[in-house]
């Protein structure tokens, strides 16, 4: 039995070793996918920026990416003059307070067009319009993937407080193809030549417009981004 007992006792020893081992195999591989992960984001940053070639070691990476953190940058990895100090200020004003998209275009027109008659969307208002939070590295990479639709960005922005009010009611009423930008509309949305759907989200939710190469800044004087109109409670109660 004394020797029974000890083989038994060898054998769970073997069993916790071989499983430790096992779990310090699949913590190890974990991390190294974890840096290879952000070695390939910064690589792509370094591609995207036009410095592959210029930051080779790693005091060089070290440097460009404090760089990118400081809210100084006059926009040296970027050819544009996006990290502006007046644009993350004009941005992020309110940052607490506020959820914040951008849209962009080609024509100065359209952008006025938006500042005075509001944004129109056709269906999801996320097809064209961008999240953006306060992250200078999420905004530059954003910024990268869009700025081929134009010189111009519609900056959009509205009330959290509003948004959360109605993104709960339309939950409670399992509205789950209807989104808050279609709630928060004042005009009845129209069909287009392509039988699409289309939506006006307010003018007072654009904050205003800015040309990113040129460095100017338009502001909406109509701007409220705590803006509400009894039409948003009468499309509530239609869904």
């Amino acid at each position: 039995m004394i020797f029974l007992d000890f083989i038994s006792t060898t054998r769970i020893n073997i069993s916790l070793e071989f499983l430790i081992i096992v779990g310090l195999f699949v913590y190890i591989t974990y991390l190294h996918l974890q840096l290879s992960k952000k070695n390939f984001i910064i690589k792509s940053y370094l591609k995207k920026f036009g410095k592959e070639d210029q930051y080779k070691n790693k005091d060089d990476i070290i440097s460009f990416l404090e760089r990118l953190k400081n809210p100084e940058h006059k926009g040296i990895v970027t050819k544009d003059k996006l990290l502006d100090k007046k644009f993350g200020d004009f941005l992020f004003e309110n940052d607490q307070e506020i959820k914040l998209f951008l849209h962009y275009t080609a024509k100065e027109r359209v952008a006025n067009t938006i500042l005075n008659e509001g944004f129109r969307f056709v269906n999801s208002f996320y097809k064209t319009a961008e999240y953006i939070y306060n992250d200078e590295l999420y905004l530059i990479h954003r910024h990268h993937e869009h700025k081929q639709y134009g010189n111009y960005v519609i900056v959009i922005c509205i009330s959290k407080e509003k948004y959360n009010h109605y993104s709960e009611e339309l939950s409670k009423k399992h509205a789950k193809n209807i989104s808050v930008e279609q709630v928060l509309t004042e005009k009845e949305p129209y069909t287009d030549e392509n039988s699409d759907l289309v939506y006006v989200f307010p003018k007072q939710f654009i904050k205003g417009y800015f040309n990113y190469m040129d460095g100017t800044i338009v502001k909406n004087p109509a701007f409220d981004y705590n803006y509400h109109s009894p039409k948003f409670d009468k499309n509530l109660s239609k869904i």
